[in-house]
């Protein structure tokens, strides 16, 4: 009887031990590259962006901000050897992101989640380009109208994103998801980004 009380405690005491080292951080950070699409289907380019998230009911549901920037050349052959060059089409992207974990593990997460998105963008964009014909039929010049903005524009996101911790701090996460900006248009990104829990 002594040799089963003895090895039942130190069973309770091994479990006690062992789950005591599996931490639940509370924040963390991360960092990353989106590959994204403008309104446009050609205009494709890299954003950075930064996150910070705060873990909530032992990290199923996830609180994150994040913000980044974009910008891709503005270039477009309208005919022949004629090009549209316009300033750059600029991104600074403003996210709020409420998610949640259906996976109940301490390396692996899936994710799934929105919310509401605030993107400033710069653009300079054509809208019509005609060509200029002299009387011997040859093109001599193109006209082109090009339409340009500065502004703010409110929508939502959504993101599906799995999530794979490397070592206890340190994560690795590939992220989809899409996001409408109304007057902005509709973006979608893939990306990777790697991140430290505290």
């Amino acid at each position: 009887m002594n040799k089963f009380c003895l090895t039942a405690g130190l069973c309770l005491l091994s479990y006690h031990f062992s789950t005591a080292q599996v931490i639940n951080y509370k924040n963390s950070i991360r960092v990353g590259t989106d590959y994204m699409s403008l309104d446009a289907p050609d205009d494709l380019g890299f954003r950075y962006v930064a996150r910070y998230a705060r873990h909530l009911a032992n990290d199923r549901f996830v609180l994150e901000g994040s913000l980044g920037y974009l910008s891709i050349e503005n270039r477009r052959l309208v005919f022949n050897n004629f090009y549209f060059t316009g300033r750059p089409r600029q991104r600074v992207t403003a996210d709020l992101t409420v998610s949640f974990d259906f996976l109940r593990t301490a390396r692996h997460a899936l994710r799934l989640g929105g919310g509401p998105s605030v993107w400033y963008r710069k653009d300079d964009r054509l809208r019509e380009a005609r060509s200029v014909v002299n009387q011997s039929g040859q093109v001599t010049g193109v006209t082109i109208l090009s339409e340009k903005a500065d502004e703010a524009n409110l929508g939502y996101h959504v993101a599906a994103e799995y999530d794979y911790a490397i070592s206890p701090r340190i994560t690795l996460a590939g992220r989809v998801g899409m996001a409408n900006l109304s007057k902005a248009g509709i973006s979608s990104a893939a990306g990777v980004n790697v991140g430290y829990r505290f």
